[in-house]
């Protein structure tokens, strides 16, 4: 259905531009949860393990600098990457944006469940010459499952509502935050309105399938039981 009201949009449900742009915000919200929470399983593993060591609080403060960072200034340093090496307006910047604004929250997250972890248990799979993937798979992550997995479950969250990071690295059509964006400043708060609404229901949604499937939530993410 068009209407000139509309600007000639269809409706949310027939609506093509919006359905794609939230497809693409769905393939950077995996990749960045997926990137960004290997990356923090690994430096909280590196930093527990090295807890008394100054080069583990070096590393755990160069994680948590892009936290400190204004989304903006983020987004501006990968502007001028992306225009520099071709690749503005593409999934691979927004993917790689990301990951790097995204890593704090996973790291802080990793980095809790580790300190919980008792060192014997490790210590008693090395005596026994278990290799350290084996030691990952069969006895940490099964054990901080439910931690490890809000690592990944908070950037993918993140990542669905981001709007300033992402603004200045492509296209309003590109993801469904930037249309989001567009819609208000067209004056069609019916469509922005829906849009966020759209958003909500994914994350209660997604955060409830996890929760209901893993036993993770975003508040063991974040120092909650």
């Amino acid at each position: 259905i068009s209407e000139n009201g509309m600007y000639g949009q269809r409706g949310i449900l027939f609506n093509s531009t919006i359905w794609n742009a939230f497809q693409g915000t769905m393939i950077v919200a995996l990749c960045c949860a997926a990137l960004a929470g290997t990356i923090g399983l690994l430096v909280g593993y590196a930093v527990s393990k090295k807890r008394r060591s100054r080069w583990a609080t070096y590393v755990n403060n160069i994680a948590f600098l892009p936290y400190l960072m204004p989304s903006l200034a983020v987004g501006v340093a990968f502007f001028i990457f992306g225009s520099s090496a071709g690749i503005f307006n593409t999934y691979l910047l927004l993917i790689l944006a990301g990951t790097v604004k995204y890593i704090p929250f996973a790291s802080r997250s990793a980095l809790n469940s580790m300190m919980q972890l008792s060192s014997e248990i490790e210590e008693a799979a090395v005596i026994q010459n278990i290799s350290w993937s084996r030691r990952m798979t069969r006895i940490i992550i099964p054990i901080q499952k439910s931690s490890i997995i809000s690592g990944y479950l908070l950037p993918f969250m993140t990542c669905l509502r981001e709007l300033t990071l992402f603004m200045l690295l492509c296209s309003q059509t590109r993801i469904i935050t930037t249309l989001l964006d567009y819609f208000d400043e067209m004056g069609l708060y019916a469509f922005s309105s829906g849009i966020n609404l759209l958003l909500i229901v994914v994350i209660l949604v997604c955060n409830a399938l996890v929760n209901k499937l893993t036993g993770a939530s975003l508040d063991k993410g974040i120092g909650g039981k």
